[in-house]
């Protein structure tokens, strides 16, 4: 075989040479930017007009011509993006309709990178790149995967306009691990996916995709931390006796919603002797006056030397001390938080706090403390009631009451056939909490106040 530096340079080898340097480029240019060169543009315009009803979106009109998909989906997502991912909004960035339901929202991806800092953070199951740009943001060297492509193409886009250095791969965890034996990080975050069969989802983190059990018995070695983020519906308690590490257990609680079970496994540590579970209340937003809302830095990239120095701030439940708070002149009905109920220490209230359980299953709690409206409700009660169905709903008619906020705990029937029988409309000012004891119905009526 001849060496290549001795072939003769012929007018028809150049030709070839040429071909293949513009085919090699534009393969290259592809890869940089896959998305066609009027996309920014067509992205920008849709941002701009967000109001205008022309560019809303219309489910029973036909599409738009061969528009890009990621066109279509950031358009019908516009409203819950400003929602959930304002400074994603800010910089008008893309989404894809299933990374954006999966994905994080920025004020907890921020408190995750704020309260777990890492120098380095290896992120497996990527996504829209939500926890992987809070991480970034706030100083680390992140690499994260994920094996389509076609999403980390957008999430790359996004990263270019919030100007985000992370690094991005297509890869599975197992593929990355079986080639990168000898990496070593602070901290590995996994993010798994709970539809591992399609569109149904798992409550059961072994059936998750990857599944993390399997990762941390043989890659634990790999970080010197693991952060793994479960459905809300995991049982904190199911989890803790399926490691065999120390792990700390946290359910993350938001706007009076559950939003995610956090595990912090150390691979070094023997687990410990108790579950260490708490439930985490997010309570501070984002500063509108610290977002700019200038067409410049939507285009450039805001300031996310701004908002990485801002402080989100996480209530423990482990910390609260109803002792501590002040006494109400009034009886209250508390209904502890989603997160709290997620996290099961609402099995333990009445032994921890001493306060009476209002229902057979741990629900509702009498209690004469101003508890903070982060860990949940507390009713004011203005009347109670007690017996059938049929006689609340007529003690409710004598006060003319017609319209109404539901909330069962312990009923055995479905909101909907207790609104039936007690004839009221969902809304007003006025909340009922009704409950089932001894084969009777108790409730009590009230207005929920904010401490």
């Amino acid at each position: 075989m001849r060496d290549p530096q001795l072939v003769k340079t012929t007018p028809n080898n150049r030709a070839i040479a040429i071909r293949f340097a513009a085919f090699f480029m534009i393969n290259n240019e592809y890869k940089i930017n896959p998305f066609p060169p009027d996309f920014s543009h067509q992205i920008d315009e849709l941002y701009e007009n967000k109001d205008n009803q022309l560019h809303k979106s219309n489910k029973k009109a036909p599409k738009r011509g061969a528009e890009h998909p990621l066109i279509l989906s950031t358009r019908n997502l516009l409203s819950k993006i400003q929602g959930k991912l304002p400074m994603h909004f800010q910089a008008r960035c893309a989404v894809t309709q299933k990374g954006f339901e999966q994905c994080t929202s920025e004020i907890i991806a921020r408190w995750k990178a704020q309260n777990f800092p890492a120098k380095t953070l290896l992120s497996l199951t990527g996504g829209l790149g939500i926890d992987d740009w809070a991480w970034s943001n706030s100083g680390s060297n992140v690499l994260s995967l994920d094996p389509d492509e076609s999403l980390n193409e957008v999430v790359r886009y996004n990263w270019a306009r919030l100007g985000i250095s992370a690094t991005r791969l297509e890869s599975t965890a197992e593929m990355w691990f079986d080639a990168n034996p000898d990496r070593r990080f602070d901290m590995v975050y996994v993010d798994p996916d709970r539809r591992p069969q399609g569109t149904r989802k798992s409550f059961q983190a072994e059936d998750y995709l990857p599944n993390v059990f399997d990762l941390i018995e043989v890659h634990g070695a790999v970080g010197k931390l693991w952060l793994i983020k479960l459905s809300p519906m995991t049982d904190p308690n199911w989890i803790f006796n399926h490691f065999e590490y120390h792990t700390e257990i946290m359910s993350i609680g938001y706007k009076n919603e559950a939003k995610e079970i956090l595990v912090l496994v150390d691979p070094s540590k023997d687990r410990s002797s108790v579950p260490m579970i708490d439930c985490i209340e997010i309570t501070s937003e984002m500063n509108s006056e610290e977002v700019t809302d200038s067409k410049e830095e939507a285009i450039g990239g805001i300031d996310n030397e701004k908002a990485s120095n801002q402080k989100i701030t996480g209530l423990r439940f482990s910390d609260l001390n109803i002792e501590s708070l002040s006494a109400h002149p009034s009886p209250l009905i508390w209904e502890p938080s989603p997160a709290i109920f997620a996290s099961s220490l609402h099995t333990s209230i009445s032994q921890r706090f001493k306060l009476l359980a209002a229902t057979p299953n741990p629900g509702f709690f009498h209690t004469l403390r101003e508890i903070p409206a982060a860990f949940g409700r507390c009713l004011l009660v203005h009347h109670e009631f007690h017996g059938s169905l049929r006689k609340i709903a007529q003690n409710i008619k004598d006060l003319n009451i017609t319209q109404l906020n539901i909330t069962p705990r312990s009923c055995g029937i479905p909101t909907s056939e207790i609104t039936k029988n007690l004839k009221t409309k969902d809304g007003g000012p006025l909340t009922l909490f009704i409950t089932k004891k001894q084969n009777e119905f108790h409730a009590w009526l009230g207005e929920i106040q904010k401490f």
